[in-house]
């Protein structure tokens, strides 16, 4: 490996905090996802097995903003793609680092892939990253999930706790909150009441069950494995609304999940 790429992609990570600090100093309504997301969060993706490169940055930003995000990205040195953001504005802005090396792309409000994550009033707090339930989901709703994504899933399972809330009902006390830690309740509650979005998650956590058993990450402060058991039985057992059983019925007849096309740059 060349001095060259290494330095490269050492000069996105070190980017990745600037931009993630500016953004919390700031206040402002804007959150890193995707790949460096997962690096900002979680330490064993920066170690083998599960270590590897990133060509970009993603961000997910409220629309009520978009002025502001612009200007943001601007003024930390960022060159607007006219063309690109004059055409999908609305949903979208990109952005070219001054040297072409790596752009910025940033979603309004949701992230449309496979399923649609809506992340509208989840974009405050103490990191720059979205929440971790979040950052979970927005990989676990990728039906054509890669082994990319898949390490990134594991890595969140192994470097982070989940947090159950249940209902006094059952007799549990409520956990406060930790931004350090998975919300269980965010995922159930999403799966509970959207047969597609559960049906592709519950997938992808076998998937990266499979996955985190051929080699477990190397900084791993807890066991991926018996955090995604503990998950997929926390999402099978959530009660499920009339929408989630009706569609059900379907099952794989009808498909649950979109293949949007990539949107060039």
């Amino acid at each position: 490996m060349s001095n060259e790429h290494v330095t490269g992609h050492d000069e996105i990570r070190s980017e990745a905090v600037r931009l993630g600090q500016l953004i919390v100093d700031e206040g402002l309504p804007i959150r890193v996802i995707g790949g460096m997301a997962v690096w900002l969060r979680c330490p064993s993706v920066r170690e083998p097995p599960y270590e590897r490169d990133y060509a970009d940055l993603d961000f997910v930003a409220s629309s009520r903003n978009r002025r502001a995000v612009a200007d943001f990205f601007e003024h930390a040195g960022y060159v607007p793609e006219r063309m690109f953001n004059a055409i999908h504005g609305r949903d979208r802005l990109n952005f070219a680092h001054p040297t072409g090396r790596w752009t910025v792309d940033v979603v309004f409000d949701e992230l449309r892939m496979s399923h649609k994550l809506d992340l509208r009033g989840r974009l405050t707090g103490p990191s720059p990253t979205v929440d971790l339930a979040d950052l979970l989901l927005t990989k676990l709703q990728i039906w054509e999930i890669n082994n990319k994504d898949l390490g990134d899933v594991v890595c969140v399972m192994a470097d982070h706790p989940l947090r159950i809330t249940q209902t006094p009902r059952r007799g549990a006390v409520l956990a406060t909150d930790d931004p350090d830690a998975i919300d269980v309740r965010r995922i159930t509650s999403l799966c509970a009441s959207d047969w597609g979005l559960c049906h592709t998650v519950q997938r992808n956590l076998g998937r990266a069950r499979d996955f985190a058993a051929q080699g477990r990450p190397a900084a791993a402060d807890v066991d991926p494995l018996k955090q995604i058991a503990t998950l997929l039985a926390a999402i099978d057992e959530a009660p499920k609304t009339l929408g989630w059983r009706s569609r059900a019925r379907l099952g794989e007849r009808v498909r649950w999940y979109e293949t949007p096309e990539e949107v060039r740059h």
